[in-house]
């Protein structure tokens, strides 16, 4: 299988034009983790990869850049001088409409790696953790998080999920819906093949 992309090459060249060597090196990371968590869990690896090279395509946009393509692409109006939230979105639709990209389960894996959301695929939750337990990550737990995503993807998701509302609460900064209905569909799910469903 090969993933519909109309220039790869021109995709790449975009990639290292507008990311920082750090972000770069971390989008790297992101790929050798997800392409390990999807052989280790049934995913498509090629399509893991791809997602995790790119995921953060739009993330080194200043908030002028940023803005407009929210703009150009109708994107909700929240996103507009939240470069936090709406580099994951701006970059879908990049992937979708400069380069082609057609598969919906990549493009969403790329749109929701910030929030994750509820009733995401394989794909979908394994962007989202290697997005955090990328080997390039320094934080002190990461050995413990990387573990637990080898073994229990679903139980990372979910530990990440409420370490990040945790967060987000004590700051005072707002949660997005996508992240709050993402953290009930996991917990949900782990509770349903906990009790044999």
């Amino acid at each position: 299988m090969s993933i519909n992309c109309t220039n790869r090459e021109a995709l790449d060249d975009f990639l290292r034009t507008n990311l920082k060597e750090s972000r770069y090196r971390h989008s790297q990371g992101v790929e050798e983790m997800a392409v390990r968590l999807a052989r280790l869990h049934g995913a498509d690896e090629e399509k893991a990869a791809f997602a995790g090279r790119y995921h953060d395509i739009a993330k080194n946009f200043d908030t002028e850049t940023m803005d407009s393509y929210v703009r150009k692409y109708g994107l909700p109006e929240k996103l507009i001088g939240n470069n936090a939230l709406a580099h994951s979105k701006v970059g879908a639709e990049i992937l979708e409409h400069e380069f082609g990209v057609s598969d919906r389960e990549i493009l969403d894996a790329v749109r929701y790696h910030t929030t994750a959301c509820k009733d995401m695929t394989i794909l979908e939750e394994l962007i989202f953790v290697a997005d955090v337990v990328e080997d390039n990550r320094t934080y002190s737990d990461l050995e413990y998080y990387q573990n637990l995503a080898y073994t229990d993807l679903d139980k990372a998701c979910l530990e990440i999920l409420e370490y990040t509302i945790g967060s987000l609460t004590t700051r005072g900064m707002v949660i997005d819906i996508d992240t709050l209905e993402a953290r009930d569909w996991v917990l949900n799910k782990i509770k349903e093949i906990e009790n044999g469903k």
